[in-house]
């Protein structure tokens, strides 16, 4: 494994001469190349960056829809995924409800492992049950064909509101709300589904605010959902330009100030400074909680969570879901070293990794899967089974081959497979699993090719001594960070290790203090990560190069500036 500078596109010496080396290299290496774009890309701007929701197709079908039906006493229910996407885009609807005081209102999200994604029939027979006349999905619905079809038998429209890729046929929805159809002229076509879900209330409010009316909340009152909109634009992996910027931007700075119970409970457990979070604790805090949910069980314990005003109710479920978090993660555990065992007793891994146990939860798979194609640095498919006799599973890329095109070549043997690039599902029927890991070797070989890149690219380089607060300070400036704007990663060559130490409660935790011969130091850290880690093993007292991200740590409340290991060459 080799790291070597990006190459800067070619520009002339006065290009953003105006900004400091280091900033103007970050900002010519994320493709801004002018004065203006670079105001643009460092300064979010509401009010510029965002758009008329009603340019959105569909949305004033769907407003009107939802004012008829408030005005009606209908039944609504939003149906939403199981997800960081799915559930704060539902509280958020919901949030808006409450806010207009209309209470005729339910929630339904299916159970991971036992129902799936999206809309299912039993789950409709539920709500018609509960007197439900109309049903909006959150995150979900543009591929259920079969299920609208379903509800419209039972007498329910529903709207869908989603951003997933639609299919050559539609379902027949009374609206559908997708910046990615085809027909769709909104120019964000990028958003995640609760930013689908917030543009549907921003136009909702505009609607309500052309009339008089004393329960329409004050313009502006809008702002104090971006708390779930943000963080689910963070977390969802949706690219961190143009609109999707803003609402990650303003979305943190409204997470700092967020007055939701069990938003402040749930930090207040994983100890995390609230008025400091950056996206890394959406990441690696929150998301992980609220997903653990329909992963270890059912994701209302998340919704009832993002959405309780009840101060002691809050308490409450931030420890039920801290304690599912904590069993998520022994199981993970488990799982990785039954894997590892069996890996060894292989011998060499192939080129790739194709592992399963009935015994394994399908919803931990990708987890599990992540960390071992990072480790063995080849892409990882792992199965499971829920319940029945169909296999589920989950596969990740180690970052140079798409698994999506792994899986079309090996479509014969699967029933249903999905996923992008970097990670994906699958599903197949038992007697399908023997030839799974032969159908997925060959069919990596047609999209391998000869010679695959090892070559690995750094943003720029630094010395111990340019690792200062106001270094980090240039470099925030670009936050926050994320598909589509990759937090910079940084070359410190040739430095000693002065000392080692694992920390956590299991000793999981690697902390390195650094020094050169000028006597700067500095200490870096990893989270589940040992000396022997990486491409090089570290070794006290022996010299390194390093390839590192800056991050400031405000654990404890205490301000400190530090490094987070990425490799060790």
């Amino acid at each position: 494994m080799s790291y070597t500078l990006h190459p800067l596109p070619p520009v002339d010496d006065a290009t953003l001469a105006s900004h400091a080396p280091l900033l103007r290299r970050l900002l010519l290496l994320r493709h801004v190349k002018t004065d203006e774009q670079a105001d643009l890309f460092l300064s979010p701007d509401w009010e510029r960056d965002t758009h008329d929701p009603f340019l959105m197709k569909d949305m004033k079908r769907v407003v009107t829809r939802l004012r008829t039906a408030m005005e009606g006493g209908e039944t609504i229910a939003v149906w939403s995924d199981y997800d960081m996407d799915g559930i704060p885009g539902a509280a958020l609807l919901t949030d808006f409800f409450r806010a207009v005081g209309y209470d005729k209102l339910v929630h339904h999200t299916p159970h991971r492992n036992k129902d799936g994604f999206g809309l299912n029939q039993t789950g409709l027979d539920e709500l018609k049950d509960a007197g439900a006349d109309l049903v909006i999905t959150i995150d979900c619905g543009i591929g259920d064909i079969e299920q609208v079809a379903y509800a419209n038998k039972l007498g329910i429209e529903v709207i869908v509101t989603d951003h997933h890729l639609p299919h050559e046929t539609l379902p027949k929805a009374f609206a559908i709300l997708n910046p990615k159809q085809k027909d769709c002229e909104y120019p964000e076509p990028m958003l995640c589904g609760a930013g689908v879900a917030f543009k549907l209330v921003q136009a909702l409010l505009t609607d309500m605010r052309t009339e008089t009316m004393d329960n329409t909340p004050k313009e502006g009152w809008e702002k104090w959902l971006l708390d779930m909109a943000g963080m689910s634009t963070i977390a969802d992996m949706v690219p961190l330009t143009g609109e999707n910027r803003a609402l990650a931007y303003f979305g943190l700075l409204v997470l700092r100030k967020s007055k939701r119970p069990g938003l402040q409970a749930l930090l207040k457990k994983a100890r995390a400074n609230q008025r400091q979070l950056t996206e890394d604790d959406v990441g690696f805090t929150i998301a992980p909680r609220v997903n653990a949910a329909s992963r270890m069980g059912h994701a209302s314990l998340a919704y009832r969570l993002l959405t309780t005003v009840d101060l002691a109710e809050a308490g409450t479920l931030a420890h039920e879901l801290d304690s599912i978090n904590n069993e998520r993660k022994t199981v993970v555990a488990t799982m990785k070293r039954e894997i590892k065992r069996r890996l060894a007793k292989l011998g060499e891994p192939k080129s790739v990794i194709v592992l399963g146990n009935p015994e394994w939860k399908p919803s931990l798979l990708g987890l599990v899967a992540g960390g071992l194609a990072e480790e063995f640095e080849r892409p990882v498919f792992l199965w499971g089974r829920e319940e029945g006799t169909t296999i589920k599973g989950s596969c990740r890329s180690e970052g140079n081959t798409n698994v999506f095109e792994v899986m079309q070549h090996a479509k014969h043997v699967f029933i249903e497979y999905g996923g992008h690039a970097g990670s994906g599902g699958f599903s197949l029927e038992q007697e399908e699993v023997h030839a799974l890991e032969e159908a997925l070797i060959e069919a990596h070989k047609k999209v391998a090719g000869e010679g695959a890149d090892t070559e690995r690219y750094v943003d720029a380089e630094l010395t111990l001594g340019e690792v200062t607060w106001s270094t980090y300070r240039e470099v925030n400036k670009l936050a926050p960070f994320g598909e589509g704007n990759k937090k910079p990663t940084f070359l410190i060559q040739d430095v000693q290790v002065e000392s080692m130490k694992q920390f956590g409660k299991g000793g999981e935790h690697l902390e390195v203090s650094l020094t050169n011969d000028e006597g700067h130091s500095t200490k870096a850290i990893a989270f589940f990560s040992k000396p022997d880690s990486y491409t090089k093993t570290l070794e006290e007292g022996a010299r390194a190069t390093f390839v590192v991200h800056l991050e400031a740590s405000y654990f404890r409340y205490s301000p400190e500036l530090r490094l987070r290991l990425v490799d060790v060459i």
